[in-house]
């Protein structure tokens, strides 16, 4: 368990998370100081919701309690507000749950200064509210830095997803890598940034990934970790095959996919950023769909073990030629930097 005191932030960017929080009037502050501490505990206490924004839906109803805040309805206030609270977590209620290895932890002083310039540079401004719920989480230690990936420490991977995927698809491929993998307990759920995009690259996937295998064998109670996104769509292949690097290794190092409804907001994403994506969807050549991923602890592991001594099973490297001929796709492919 960690404090943020003991993260090695500089002064200047401490200094900079504190103007963020005192950016409040007396009266605010008061109610701040006398309420935090409850939303807090119930934002960590509900952290573990399928819902990824519960955290912050809890400090919203805190700041749209007129009785607290009369002006937090208020657009500009209640983007002020905001930014105070996430400030405020920040600095007096950062705590992992989780063992963190150095790799991690070394991350934290640039991570934390980011995220106060960030907070900062928006006073006045907008709050974007998948911003907010992500900035929420890294407040209180529920979701953790890894670079090109970020991943909450109380994921899940249902039994009901399992069975669902085994009805939809015929393939017993996905139940025997849970059962093997005992899903049913706790899992690390990794997702996006897009403030960290710049990290998309295979050595981003790498160090991330090797990261998070230094976080498992510190906490063996954990099954491994899962991620649902469009980006694990296996057309992606065929559609924009500059980003199946991922896929690659995924493929041959244990993971497994199961089938997931696909929301309007997973449309939205895999055609936002890319016209030949766009383009296919509307001459009916291309209809995006989301995923799970799932890559368990044992194999994570042993995929981090093997890159110790050989590069050539890092994000990007090539597969052998008689994995290439041998292999049956998984269908795993993410975004890269350009045009995710």
């Amino acid at each position: 368990m960690s404090k943020i005191q003991e993260l090695s932030i500089t002064p200047a960017d401490h200094a900079l998370l504190a103007a963020v929080a005192n950016e409040v009037s007396p009266d605010e502050n008061r109610q701040f100081r006398r309420l935090l501490p409850a939303v807090a505990a119930e934002a960590r206490a509900v952290a573990g919701h399928w819902d990824f924004g519960s955290p912050c839906y809890v400090v919203d109803r805190l700041i749209e309690d007129t009785s607290a805040f009369p002006n937090g309805a208020d657009k500009r206030n209640r983007t002020r507000l905001r930014q105070a609270a996430v400030a405020r977590l920040a600095l007096g209620f950062f705590r992992p749950d989780d063992r963190l290895p150095s790799s991690i932890l070394k991350l934290y002083p640039a991570f934390f200064g980011r995220l106060a310039s960030f907070l900062h540079d928006r006073v006045n401004g907008v709050y974007d509210d998948d911003f907010f719920a992500k900035d929420v989480r890294y407040a209180l230690g529920l979701t953790i830095p890894s670079g090109a990936l970020q991943f909450d420490l109380n994921g899940v991977v249902g039994p009901k997803l399992i069975a669902r995927d085994l009805a939809a698809t015929r393939s017993l491929r996905s139940t025997a890598g849970y059962v093997a993998s005992r899903g049913w307990g706790r899992w690390y759920s990794n997702h996006i940034d897009l403030r960290a995009i710049k990290e998309f690259t295979p050595d981003g996937w790498t160090a991330s990934f090797a990261r998070i295998a230094e976080l498992l064998a510190l906490n063996p109670s954990v099954r491994g970790v899962a991620g649902v996104a469009w980006f694990y769509d296996p057309e992606l292949v065929r559609v924009s095959p500059h980003l199946s690097y991922i896929g690659h290794t995924l493929q041959r190092s244990g993971a497994f996919r199961v089938t997931m409804k696909t929301q309007e907001h997973d449309v939205a994403n895999a055609l936002a950023r890319s016209l030949s994506r766009k383009k296919l969807h509307e001459r009916g050549e291309y209809s995006p769909a989301c995923y799970l991923v799932a890559w368990p602890r044992r194999a994570l592991l042993e995929w981090a073990a093997r890159l110790k001594i050989d590069p050539g099973v890092a994000f990007g490297s090539p597969a052998p030629a008689d994995e290439r001929r041998s292999a049956q796709p998984i269908g795993l492919v993410t975004a890269a930097p350009a045009s995710p």
